[in-house]
């Protein structure tokens, strides 16, 4: 069992909850795309708006996924995990994945046409 500030440290140098907010927006920016594509425009502002307000109903995700990282590892590999972590080629994707799903978005509207 790890202790709660290597799982923080683990979780400052990976950007675990940076990446879980972007998995949420994109998946929901998916459902916001496919409702707009099959002609359901209320589908499509409700989802707008659950986009737009989601990360107020996010706040305890960093406490809990502390905890779930103390019960999973030890300290020893959460040392490992954030030297891996800390390598110039993850933090370098790290950084561009935002602009690599906006990529992948912007070509699957155009394949879907909209």
């Amino acid at each position: 069992m790890g202790s709660t500030e290597k799982a923080k440290e683990f979780l400052e140098t990976s950007k675990t909850l940076d990446l879980y907010s972007e998995i949420i927006d994109n998946m929901l920016l998916y459902f916001i795309v496919r409702a707009e594509k099959e002609g359901n425009p209320a589908l499509s502002e409700e989802l707008k708006k659950l986009k737009a307000s989601y990360i107020d109903d996010f706040t305890d995700a960093l406490e809990i996924t502390e905890q779930l990282y103390c019960d999973i590892f030890s300290d020893e590999e959460l040392n490992e995990l954030i030297v891996m972590h800390s390598t110039p080629s993850l933090e370098k994707l790290r950084g561009l994945t935002p602009k690599i799903m906006d990529r992948f978005f912007a070509r699957y509207k155009g394949k879907l046409g909209l």
